[in-house]
């Protein structure tokens, strides 16, 4: 059977052609690699492991953030590599570490055998499972469908601005919620999706962080989305 896991930078290229702004990520396939990328993003850079079949890199420790020099680079690089076995390791991504205050959400879909797609929108970061704050919701979303999808959840109201924190800006964040419908109804091979975190201020909205599965077609190759075709 073929591959049915994006990598994250697949799936952020499927997200940024259907206009979900996401943050700039690099595959770096060797330990010298890695640091060449992080020198020429800037420090400091967050390092992934890059895996065609890991689905939550968090939970094996191959996520650092704040990584300020080329011997921190190599010294996660390493860590990660030891860790796993070479099946799932295929290197890594470097990416900008994005700074600035925001807040941390989730949008995700999955499928259900009855009602197709179904789209998931709330709180997120990595205590997304313990908070429990979203609102679910069935495709497709216009702009007034998406204004009252993020009234549902309780983050709504520190989205408006709390505690000296500007509002997010609400228009941008519904137009990523329009756009991530689209995306699911167009790319019929697609079984699961999430962004998380997807990063939320009065700059804008990026996702950093990405996961895509797809449909096997009839159990051989895996159908991969138009947006990563090159033909």
């Amino acid at each position: 059977a073929g591959r049915t896991l994006l990598s994250e930078t697949e799936a952020k290229s499927v997200l940024q052609s259907f206009g979900v702004p996401v943050v700039q990520t690099f595959v770096a396939e060797t330990e010298e690699e890695a640091v060449w990328r992080a020198d020429q993003t800037g420090y400091p850079v967050v390092i992934k492991i890059h895996s065609h079949t890991l689905t939550h890199k968090t939970d094996v420790g191959g996520v650092r953030l704040n990584v300020n020099s080329a011997d921190a680079v190599r010294r996660a690089w390493r860590d990660m590599a030891s860790a796993l076995p070479p099946a799932d390791f295929a290197g890594v991504s470097v990416q900008r570490m994005v700074k600035g205050r925001g807040l941390e959400l989730i949008l995700g879909a999955s499928t259900d055998p009855q009602f197709g797609p179904v789209l998931l929108f709330g709180a997120g970061g990595t205590l997304v499972e313990v908070f429990q704050d979203r609102a679910l919701l069935l495709p497709p979303v216009t702009d007034a469908i998406a204004r009252r999808w993020i009234a549902e959840t309780r983050i709504h109201k520190a989205l408006l601005g709390v505690r000296g924190q500007p509002a997010v800006d609400l228009d941008a964040l519904s137009e990523v919620l329009v756009n991530f419908s689209r995306m699911i109804l167009a790319e019929r091979s697609i079984v699961e999706a999430d962004i998380n975190p997807l990063l939320a201020s009065a700059e804008g909205i990026v996702a950093l962080d990405a996961r895509i599965v797809l449909r096997p077609a009839g159990g051989g190759p895996v159908d991969v989305p138009a947006a990563l075709c090159v033909c």
